[in-house]
């Protein structure tokens, strides 16, 4: 059995590096210049007329005989010291209680040193010198992604809503600790935090006045959202929230998100609200055109964001396409859909067109042969989350338009070619075919260590639907789909359940 040492101090126990167990605080402490958690622990002791020692009761063999144990053996029994202070102090030894929870000391760190455990976990990391990157002859600079996440040690100085936002910041923090079969922190503290945390929001919920105090509460709001990637919940949890995130950027105009620090909490929560927004089929205010264009008036988008802008689009038609399927009286039109689908895969195509001309340099690479084997490697987390995600709506537009003209033969005779095909043809099949096979490729990129949660939490869309595409349009190739299967299942053995739930469940997009 594994015994917990005592020598080491709480600190250096979450963040699992060696200690050397100096007072008052440890040499790893005092270099790295955070408060030490200190050695205490919940000590009890045990009554003389309780018995620490081995049980010498005799244990009935399947043969009917008696056996002893090995604390019974007469070579045993000479070797036990008979001294009386020896058994005194046997009596009267401390131990640890078995139930003390080993995360809990972390709770009363300083909240500097929890936002930077969220911080260090949440961004990618700087690759190292023997990195695939290397080979690329690109330049590799550190970057925190995720651009309300900078923004944490700033927002904690706020007093108005202070409560509400360190709640959700050590929610946050816990559930990474408790992240996985490895977790050093127990579930059931996890989900405690996080209850509290949802009190503190709820009750800060009720007077907003400014636009800091929407900052600071979407900010918390995101905290929560992640948590709850993290722990084993309800897929509808992170919905609500998304949908709370909505509600609050809208109590305030565009021009607010322009710049300052609102336009970076903008543009680091913007993506999450327009992929629950496709995940839910839900009409997006971010669809509109001053959504699209003011809160970028002063600071250009990246080629992310110019991405995600065209992605507002999806929700509404996937909307007007449920109204076609049940008949609904305010359906728009299948010519209209078919166009607005048609319109979004052209703008797609040219925006792949402008990304690829940004660099000379490939946008990724394949390393190794066959689908099993091969990974696709890319020059930044950036560049991942844009071909990823360009892979996924260009083969969402391939279907529905596929369906449409199914369902709708008139729409066949609507000239349409892509690459010089037609949407039904062989070819366009294998091309959606292999962007979904390099999606797959791409979660060994995504998830590894140094790309922390931010990678993680970027291949939930792309996944599901290169999977559900997989499995409805190349269901016959099995060798693909159980390898397919085998990396959803790795990515909940690296402890996100949510993720891999969210990938094989059936309802919504």
């Amino acid at each position: 059995m594994k015994v917990r040492k005592l020598t080491v101090c709480h600190t250096c126990r979450a963040r699992k590096l060696g200690c050397d167990g100096k007072r008052p605080s440890c040499s790893q402490c005092a270099g790295t210049k955070i408060k030490c958690g200190g050695y205490q622990y919940d000590l009890v002791f045990i009554p003389s007329q309780l018995s620490i020692g081995p049980s010498t009761k005799s244990k009935a063999r399947k043969d009917g005989k008696v056996g002893k144990k090995r604390g019974d053996c007469p070579e045993l029994r000479t070797s036990t010291s008979t001294d009386s202070s020896d058994e005194a102090f046997q009596e009267a030894k401390p131990i640890v209680k078995p139930d003390a929870a080993p995360v809990r000391p972390s709770l009363a760190w300083p909240f500097q040193d929890i936002i930077s455990l969220v911080v260090q976990n949440f961004s990618p990391t700087v690759l190292s010198s023997n990195s695939a990157f290397m080979n690329w002859d690109v330049d590799i600079y550190p970057r925190v992604c995720g651009a309300w996440i900078e923004l944490l040690p700033v927002l904690s100085m706020t007093r108005r809503y202070e409560m509400a936002l360190s709640s959700s910041v050590k929610a946050l923090a816990v559930s990474i600790l408790s992240r996985g079969r490895n977790g050093i922190a127990p579930i059931s503290d996890a989900l405690t935090a996080h209850c509290s945390a949802l009190h503190s929001l709820h009750d800060s919920l009720h007077h907003i006045a400014h636009t800091a105090d929407s900052d600071v509460l979407a900010v918390a709001i995101m905290c929560l959202m992640i948590s709850e990637l993290i722990l084993p919940t309800a897929i509808s949890s992170s919905a609500a929230h998304a949908a709370g995130l909505s509600d609050l950027i809208q109590l305030h105009s565009p021009e607010a998100y322009s710049s300052g620090p609102s336009h970076r909490i903008f543009i680091g929560l913007r993506p999450a609200m327009i992929i629950h927004s496709i995940r839910n089929k839900q009409p997006t205010f971010l669809a509109s055109y001053e959504w699209r264009t003011i809160p970028f008036q002063h600071v250009k988008a990246n080629s992310f964001h110019a991405l995600m802008t065209e992605a507002t689009a999806i929700p509404s038609i996937l909307v007007d396409i449920d109204q076609l399927k049940y008949g609904s009286p305010n359906a728009n039109s299948p010519y209209a859909v078919f166009e607005a689908l048609k319109d979004l895969l052209d703008a797609l195509v040219k925006w792949n067109v402008s990304f690829q001309s940004l660099t000379n340099k490939p946008s990724f690479r394949i390393l190794g042969k066959g689908p099993e084997k091969a990974h696709v490697w890319f020059p930044d987390i950036t560049t991942a989350n844009s071909m990823t995600h360009y892979w996924t709506f260009w083969i969402m537009c391939i279907v529905y338009i596929r369906k449409l003209r199914e369902d709708y033969p008139e729409l066949r005779d609507k000239e349409l070619l892509i690459s010089g095909e037609s949407p039904e043809s062989p070819i366009i099949t294998e091309v959606a075919i292999q962007m979904s096979t390099w999606i797959f490729q791409s979660i060994e990129y995504l998830v590894q260590d140094e790309m922390r949660l931010f990678g993680a939490i970027s291949a939930i869309l792309p996944t599901r639907i290169a999977y559900q595409f997989l499995r409805y349009n190349h269901f016959y190739d099995q060798e693909l789909i159980s390898w397919c299967e085998r990396v959803i299942h790795g990515i909940r053995d690296r402890g996100y359940d949510y993720i891999a739930q969210y990938i094989l469940d059936d309802d919504g997009v």
